[in-house]
């Protein structure tokens, strides 16, 4: 099996060196990531400067650009005569569930490669360990890096994805200290939640204007209990399973606009 991993958070972020290691005890693994953090950048692509690749002594390749530049470029230059099995981006230091898949750099990588028809899972540590010390962050990592390779390896899943084209597989997992602790996954949809304050308006130390953008969204009820999860299984949503302590796995469709949609613009007067 042999694996391309990126990620958003840069080549040097602990959660990709986490994934390399543990996918590396199953398969042959090379990573191209950004040489710096890209987080919020979608799946842009730099078609107007040229791109560079420095290449590190861990042997991953780093690059001047986008997640989805490196996939781009590692499957139509840097490896194209590799036939990955998988892309496999991330770990992504926090969540990204319901509408942030829209923005986020980490699915925007899987996205590009799932274009060019090669299963692709994004994956993101809810919580990221930002709340620990080094060593305790890379624990965490290493937890989510193993299970996604219990995932891969323990499951049909790489089966199902090749035979879903343009589908994204979207994977949040909790930010436990223990595996133990991870109750199991759920199949899960995306969540839509109220952005708590968009933009966040300052002024800077020269009396400018300056503006943060925010994702950060506003709270609400969450099903916690197990009885309530196995009710609520067929509209069991991506924040609500992390919440209850499961891994969420997400099936993201792309590029889909459904018949009903255009039989309601065809019956139009345009």
């Amino acid at each position: 099996m042999k694996i391309l991993i990126s990620n958003d958070d840069g080549v040097h972020a602990p959660g990709l060196l986490a994934l390399y290691q543990a996918l590396s005890t199953i398969a042959e693994v090379v990573v191209v990531a950004p040489s710096n953090e890209q987080s919020g950048c979608a799946s842009a692509l730099s078609i107007s400067t040229p791109l560079y690749t420095h290449n590190l002594d861990s042997g991953f390749i780093a690059v001047n650009g986008s997640p989805a530049d490196c996939v781009y470029l590692a499957l139509h230059e840097l490896y194209r005569h590799s036939d990955f099995d998988w892309v496999i981006t991330g770990i992504n230091s926090g969540a990204n569930l319901g509408q942030d898949v829209l923005f986020s750099g980490t699915f925007g990588a899987a996205l590009t490669a799932q274009l060019f028809g090669i299963p692709a899972i994004a994956t993101s540590l809810v919580g990221g360990g930002t709340k620990n010390d080094d060593a305790q962050q890379a624990s965490h990592y290493q937890m989510a890096a193993n299970e996604i390779v219990k995932l891969i390896t323990d499951t049909p899943i790489l089966d199902a994805c090749k035979n879903l084209p343009y589908h994204v597989l979207n994977v949040n997992i909790p930010d436990v200290k223990s595996a133990a602790t991870i109750k199991g996954r759920k199949i899960t949809a995306l969540s839509h939640s109220q952005i708590a304050r968009p933009v966040h308006h300052v002024v800077d130390p020269r009396g400018r204007d300056a503006y943060w953008l925010s994702l950060r969204k506003r709270q609400r009820e969450l099903l916690t209990d197990d009885a309530s999860i196995e009710s609520a299984e067929t509209q069991m949503m991506d924040d609500q399973a992390v919440a209850a302590g499961y891994i969420s796995l997400s099936p993201v469709r792309l590029h889909h606009t459904p018949t009903e949609t255009l039989a309601t613009f065809s019956a139009l007067v345009l």
